[in-house]
């Protein structure tokens, strides 16, 4: 699916498509409350925490697992990607 009919769902969905890390973790905690996606809140917290301190070294990089991270990954896309195809259902 491309970026722009990701956004386009997005926008169905009531979902706005922020630049910020903070925001963006705080709209996927709210997917997960309101449509029952995976919760990766705090994956992207932490997962913003190392970016910060590997590009900076402002903070002290969080303790992360490259294989437990993929495993969320690819739970979270799995779910929307049911999520947008049911919604798509509904759409067309």
């Amino acid at each position: 699916m491309s970026r722009e009919r990701c956004r386009s769902r997005g926008k169905h969905l009531g979902i706005p498509t922020p630049k910020n890390h903070w925001v963006k973790a705080d709209i996927a905690g709210d997917l997960h409350e309101q449509h029952g996606l995976p919760d990766v809140e705090s994956l992207l917290r932490d997962l913003n925490e190392a970016r910060k301190a590997a590009a900076y070294g402002d903070v002290d990089a969080p303790e992360l697992n490259a294989e437990e991270i993929a495993v969320q990954i690819e739970a979270y896309v799995d779910a929307v990607a049911e999520l947008l195809e049911t919604d798509s259902d509904d759409i067309e």
